[in-house]
């Protein structure tokens, strides 16, 4: 009898706990980043020069978005993103530089992890360098 009692709430605990961890992408208040571009082509860069680009988002979503991490896919590229919250309705921009020091083809990605819905997304450079 007491192992039946257990049973059933262990199994009662575990549904509660497992309630408790939705995902942000089945809560319709939850915030929603949109990007207006999620590709940037430099097309022709010559070797040491800067080159940066740009990518503004918006939160469509009901609630504050933040943004906890961007990362590149190489140390070659370096993001920087608000690190306070993005409002519903407002926008912000993550600035994305690549060290031209090398030679050669450009194709990387970004990861954004956010609050957001989608939750992680990727942004992609591409291009070519060039010596002079």
């Amino acid at each position: 009898m007491i192992t039946r009692l257990l049973i059933i709430a262990l199994g009662v605990g575990i549904y509660q706990l497992s309630l408790s961890q939705t995902k942000p992408e089945g809560n319709p208040n939850s915030p929603k980043i949109v990007f207006s571009k999620t590709m940037h082509d430099f097309g022709k860069l010559i070797k040491n020069t800067p080159a940066v680009c740009e990518f503004k988002f918006y939160n469509k979503g009901k609630t504050p978005l933040v943004i906890f991490n961007v990362s590149s896919s190489c140390g070659c590229t370096v993001p920087s993103w608000p690190k306070t919250p993005v409002m519903p309705g407002d926008s912000g921009v993550i600035q994305v530089k690549y060290n031209t020091t090398a030679t050669g083809t450009i194709n990387k990605l970004v990861d954004v992890h956010s609050n957001a819905m989608q939750m992680a997304l990727k942004l992609k450079i591409k291009g070519k360098v060039f010596i002079k």
